[in-house]
């Protein structure tokens, strides 16, 4: 049991010691600045939605206080020409056809279920697919003040945003209507005021893109255009489909189901795990605990660096537990994935040999379609490469001076290169593979010449990633970055969800992990593991301040997704080193949850369960540039009216008392984590942030005496 707390004036000077979070003692509860009403234990519920046809081949989708009106197919951002409409049931719902010039057919399926709607599309007598295919198009938006939108791949962008809208402003000489569009992927809501939500997606993405859209139709008036007037909110949802020739003229889509729940969160995870049933995700891997070298070394990384990093972690003890080290981009030429430069031995399994008897898995980096404009094989096999439609090779990116471009992965041969590279990695040993650039796989046939001109760019890449499962095996990890994340599902074990971090706090990149981990959270330890990248503790060649490196080692060891540094153990301090034991994760994937995601705008919560500790842990960052001063409700953050609350840092806690609820002052990019108990119990001293019972660990490992 814990002393007695102490005096709050006494703990606010103890705090002032620590890492400049500050927690203020609680007035009464009209005192309290409260930015929202935050929800309370919420017991998630799906609702009903039904579907609504009208004479003229248009139908309409009720669901509770959200309606689209008026929805048609639509190609290629068009409403379909029909000469004929046919409607009647079907056996799981209603049914329309329509018959288009030209005597081609496109026929509707809208499905009910139990909790959810469904709509279904098949075109026939067509020998060409259109590029962009919606069967719910041009669809009317009421009751929805919110939209959530999920981004193609890493970096987003993705939240929850408000629907813009128009202002009364002079427009002057400058001719301005104030309209906008957004585009979503794989899974897209609709927000009511009053947090209804309605979720779309596909449960099948290996052979097309499914994007939806949101956008409005403004109007204004009055001299100068000064005014707003009628506005009008617009969904779309479909597939791309690149115009590839269609066997026989016919072809069926993967239905788009339509899910309605009351919490935004609830809702968008519900879909989510019906996605990676559907689609067998990985989703049961052990959660990765690694080191890679790039973030520390970058390409400049060599075999005798790896040893002297290996022999640090000899030194520690108790050993650290890591599972992986993994080299990163530095061995070879881009492209020469199996010709080592000369920082390396001739062979990389020398490497995989060092690090696999020390313990760790081999890991390596792989970017199957990136060639350097100097590797042989950029001289070698110039028709491997992706070409625009004059022949010549399209430049993909500026890197270390050199030109890259990209693979065709349609080529046989590209297939086969590619299947050898990993085939003969997996053979030296290695069983991590992070494989970078996968976007550069994803080339749509508009403007581009490919060998492969009957398959979607989807199709193409899926072909890949099941080569490369095969070689690598079924036991072996699979972290992917830069990636598109429909495709990936089912394929690979980690996934980063974020542009890429530097040792500096900045918006495109610290910022950006927050905000794509924030709202990724639904789906991580659902389609995989998310990764947000990697985590700074080391004081050289760092410019994050101690309170920066904190927030973020905390959030990410909070959340239930991979844990990785770039840093030499050998240089990081006692403390340092506490810190990142303090982050090692569960063996079996736990998520945070984050309950009040979709309800307050200003400060991150996660909270994780320590069911036999019965208590939490509770991380509330302030990842923006102004000052954050909120009051939280216990209730809110673990369903319990009342927890006893603890200031809690690796190995230590202090007191703070029997709360309903706690108001918190934040800094800039400052961070405070609590422990909240059922009991007066304070937590134990070895106790990580994800529930890891550490020393007990280590014993059990074989790792300390």
């Amino acid at each position: 049991m814990s002393s007695n707390p102490i005096e709050r004036r006494n703990f606010i000077k103890l705090l002032a010691a620590g890492i400049g979070s500050t927690l203020l003692p609680i007035r009464s509860l009209a005192d309290l600045p409260v930015a929202s009403e935050a929800p309370g234990p919420v017991k998630f519920k799906l609702g009903q939605s039904d579907w609504v046809l009208h004479s003229d081949g248009t139908f309409d989708l009720v669901s509770g206080s959200i309606r689209l009106r008026n929805c048609r197919p639509t190609i290629d951002g068009q409403s379909i020409f029909v000469q004929n409409t046919f409607m009647g049931d079907s056996p799981k719902g209603k049914r329309i056809i329509y018959e288009l010039v030209g005597n081609s057919f496109v026929m509707l399926d809208l499905k009910i279920f139990n909790g959810s709607v469904s709509i279904g599309i098949e075109l026939s007598n067509m020998s060409r697919a259109p590029f962009y295919l919606s069967p719910l198009g041009e669809a009317r938006v009421e009751g929805v003040d919110r939209y959530f939108k999920q981004g193609l791949g890493q970096g987003g962008p993705s939240g929850i945003y408000k629907i813009p809208t128009p202002t009364a402003e002079d427009w002057g000489n400058t001719s301005g209507e104030q309209a906008w569009s957004f585009d979503s992927y794989v899974t897209t809501a609709l927000l009511s005021p009053q947090n209804e939500t309605l979720a779309f997606s596909a449960y099948e993405h290996y052979d097309f893109i499914q994007k939806s859209t949101i956008y409005n139709r403004p109007h204004r008036k009055g001299l100068y255009d000064r005014y707003p007037d009628k506005e009008d909110i617009f969904f779309e949802t479909g597939f791309v489909m690149e115009n590839i020739p269609l066997q026989n003229e016919f072809i069926k889509l993967p239905d788009i189901y339509i899910v309605k729940g009351n919490t935004p969160f609830d809702t968008l995870q519900h879909i989510a795990w019906n996605i990676s049933e559907n689609m067998v995700a990985r989703k049961d891997t052990k959660t990765s605990y690694h080191w890679n070298s790039w973030y520390e070394y970058q390409h400049d990384f060599s075999f005798e660096q790896l040893k002297e990093v290996l022999q640090g972690l000899d030194d520690i003890k108790p050993k650290i537990p890591l599972q992986t080290i993994q080299i990163d981009d530095c061995y070879c030429t881009l492209g020469d994935w199996l010709e080592t430069n000369e920082r390396w031995p001739k062979s990389m399994e020398d490497p995989a040999r060092e690090i696999f008897q020390r313990g760790f898995r081999a890991g390596i980096w792989v970017a199957p379609f990136v060639v350097d404009e100097n590797s042989k094989l950029f001289k070698n096999h110039p028709n491997w490469l992706i070409r625009d439609l004059d022949g010549e090779p399209i430049q993909q990116h500026n890197f270390r001076d050199s030109k890259l471009y990209a693979l065709d992965g349609s080529h046989p041969e590209v297939q086969k290169y590619i299947a050898r590279v990993f085939r003969t990695f997996r053979k030296m040993g290695y069983t991590f593979f992070k494989t970078a650039y996968l976007s550069w796989g994803l080339k749509d046939a508009a403007n581009i010449r490919r060998y492969d001109r009957d398959k979607t760019s989807v199709q193409i890449l899926v072909d890949v990633m099941k080569i490369i499962r095969e070689e690598i095996g079924a036991g072996a990890y699979w972290m992917a970055s830069n990636a598109p994340f429909g495709p990936l599902i089912g394929f690979v074990d980690g996934m980063r969800i974020s542009a890429n971090v530097d040792a500096d706090w900045t918006p495109g990149g610290i910022g950006n992990m927050f905000q794509e981990s924030y709202n990724c959270q639904y789906f991580n330890n659902v389609y995989w593991q998310n990764d947000p990248d990697t985590i700074f503790l080391r004081d050289v060649n760092n410019n994050l301040t101690a309170e920066e490196k904190a927030s973020i080692a905390l959030w990410d060891g909070i959340m239930g997704g991979t844990v990785n540094t770039s840093d030499r153990f050998s240089t990081l301090t006692e403390e340092q080193l506490n810190l990142w034991r303090f982050l090692q994760p569960q063996d079996r994937p736990q998520s945070a949850v984050t309950p009040l995601w979709s309800y307050r705008d200003t400060g991150k919560i996660a909270v994780r369960r320590y069911k036999s500790e019965r208590a939490w842990g509770v991380l509330i960052v302030n990842d923006t540039e102004e000052k954050l001063e909120e009051t939280y409700k216990l209730v809110d953050l673990t369903g319990e009216d009342k927890c006893w609350l603890f200031r809690w840092t690796p190995g230590n806690s202090i007191g703070l008392g029997h709360m309903e609820q706690v108001q918190i002052t934040l800094n800039p990019h400052e961070s405070i984590l609590l422990y909240a108990s059922e009991n007066n119990d304070d937590p134990p001293s070895d106790l990580s942030i994800s529930g890891v019972k550490l020393e007990k660990y280590l014993r059990k490992h074989n790792l300390i005496d």
